[in-house]
């Protein structure tokens, strides 16, 4: 019987030509949106494939490159407070160059979408699935927290979340063998980046819940996930002890080095809650403030689950200690942040009447474009970083090596000479006991490097109280050239030098031709550059 004179055949294959994704399967559906998302985190960060790389990844890419070579620290030549996957994974990419290192944070950034994608699914249905999905390329592909670079943060991220998602299928399937892996990858995204230990402690509540909850894997699982985490850790003490390089400094460079550095920090003229609050504006302009509003919503979500209640609420506090113990609180840290609040947002959202839904997904995706079209509309050039790095390789010669003070990695990189100095941030100067003493001790003797950048005045952050460093420049140094208003010093002893230039920046560059001279300009003691 027709019904107002449209069958109801007709009405069903109406509504289906108006909305052929809702007439598509379930699983038909999750993919198309998967492949949408995976598509849009890329197009987020294909501006930046040929951007210079930053001070954290020139920095990381010039002892990965070294390494091994040399002997005196964990890294060989180079001391490095950072764990050694992360070293690993960029000894990989370096063999590509600057693309090849791109190439490795798209790569994490597709595999986190994914994981993002399947622990949502896994967590509160395939609804949550794609809205994870959809946060997690906006999130990743945002320049706003760094995400489009190639941050130590995002790449530990993708084993920290597998973690969960293997604990979650062990909540659902009661297979030992998830919470075996979720041990090993929890220790292994640690190993990347020692602030991830979000995973770790996901992973130790879940497992004393469930014992508490389940006598049958009461023994199981503290036994496996203790297994899995003992795998990669045995795997360390072998290299440690292959390289013959003391457990104590292995820690110290991990844990110790932060203690002190943020024992230098505290003594910085920028106050702490200052620093803190260089986390707001990123926050804010990639859409994580509403995600993470919507993360702590969707906790509430999970109250029918003591156990995911637990292990997300375990996993969001870590996430936030990580972020906030680091005491430098560069954009990137707020990384860490990004998959336990996809998953946790998504779950409220997925329960959500559609124009809710739709309306707070709208907000974050206008918010993140607004600052994806700002981002690719200013690119960082780097330019005086590419300068003066270049002008320092094209007059170098065999055996030539560098120092940039106090420091600056990716003019390091660029520069692509061996440096007789261990240390190549600004920081670890600060903050390494000895460090200013062995480099005043390098500048005084013959193993001086043959060239020198002053990127940074010798008495920032009262380094050289009694200027004794300028003192070693002057007697040991001879002025080259200027070139973005960053003075070149080559040794004096060193045959036919480089007459003394004026060189300065590309107009484009943005910054004043600046004279040579003998003494930059000193610098505010403010400023906390890496």
């Amino acid at each position: 019987m027709v019904t107002g004179g449209v069958a109801p055949s007709s009405t069903v294959a109406l509504r289906a030509r108006l909305n052929p994704f809702g007439a598509l399967p379930e699983r038909q559906r999750t993919w198309w949106a998967l492949g949408g998302c995976l598509l849009l985190a890329l197009v987020l960060r294909a501006p930046y494939l040929s951007t210079p790389l930053g001070t954290d990844e020139g920095g990381i890419a010039y002892i990965a490159r070294n390494w091994p070579g040399g002997h005196g620290s964990l890294y060989g030549a180079y001391w490095l407070d950072r764990p050694p996957l992360l070293l690993g994974l960029f000894k990989i990419a370096v063999l590509g160059g600057d693309r090849g290192l791109r190439v490795l944070g798209a790569l994490a950034a597709v595999a986190l979408v994914v994981v993002i994608a399947l622990l949502g699914r896994a967590v509160a249905g395939p609804r949550a699935g794609r809205i994870a999905a959809l946060l997690a390329a906006l999130l990743t592909g945002s320049v706003s927290i760094g995400a489009v670079f190639t941050p130590g943060e995002l790449l530990a991220a993708v084993p920290s979340t597998l973690s969960v998602l293997c604990l979650i299928l062990a909540h659902r399937w009661r297979h030992a063998r998830f919470v075996f892996a979720a041990g090993a990858l929890a220790v292994g995204a640690a190993l990347i980046k020692q602030s991830f230990l979000d995973a770790g402690v996901a992973g130790v509540a879940f497992v004393a819940v469930s014992a508490g909850l389940n006598r049958d894997v009461r023994l199981r699982w503290p036994l496996a996930y203790g297994a899995g985490a003992a795998v990669p850790l045995g795997a360390l003490l072998a290299w440690l002890a292959a390289a013959q390089q003391p457990l104590g400094g292995f820690i110290y460079a991990l844990v110790g080095f932060r203690l002190d550095l943020l024992h230098t920090l505290a003594g910085s003229s920028i106050p702490l809650h200052v620093r803190l609050a260089g986390l707001a504006v990123p926050a804010l302009a990639s859409g994580l403030v509403l995600v993470v509003a919507g993360a702590v919503m969707g906790l509430r979500r999970l109250r029918g689950d003591r156990t995911l209640v637990v292990t997300f609420s375990a996993w969001l506090a870590a996430a936030t200690v990580g972020v906030l113990a680091g005491g430098y609180y560069a954009p990137h840290y707020l990384i860490e942040l990004v998959p336990v609040s996809c998953v946790a947002a998504a779950a409220v959202l997925a329960s959500a009447r559609t124009r809710t839904c739709v309306a707070v997904l709208g907000a974050c995706t206008a918010v993140s474009l607004t600052a994806a079209l700002d981002g690719a509309a200013h690119l960082p050039k780097r330019r005086p970083v590419l300068a003066v790095a270049n002008y320092v390789r094209d007059h170098a010669r065999p055996g030539d090596t560098q120092y940039v003070m106090y420091a600056r990695p990716n003019v390091v990189y660029y520069a692509g000479l061996p440096s007789p100095y261990p240390y190549v941030w600004s920081l670890m100067v600060r903050a390494r006991p000895g460090a200013r003493a062995q480099l005043q001790r390098l500048l005084g003797s013959t193993a001086r490097p043959t060239w020198l950048v002053q990127w940074h005045d010798a008495d920032l952050w009262q380094l050289d109280p009694g200027d004794r460093t300028d003192r070693l420049l002057a007697r040991g140094y001879r002025l080259a050239a200027i070139v973005c208003g960053h003075p070149i010093y080559v040794r004096n002893d060193r045959p036919a030098p480089p007459r003394v230039t004026r060189s300065a920046c590309p107009r484009s560059a943005g910054l004043p031709y600046l004279h040579a001279r003998l003494s930059p300009p000193r610098l505010q003691t403010g400023a906390i550059p890496r």
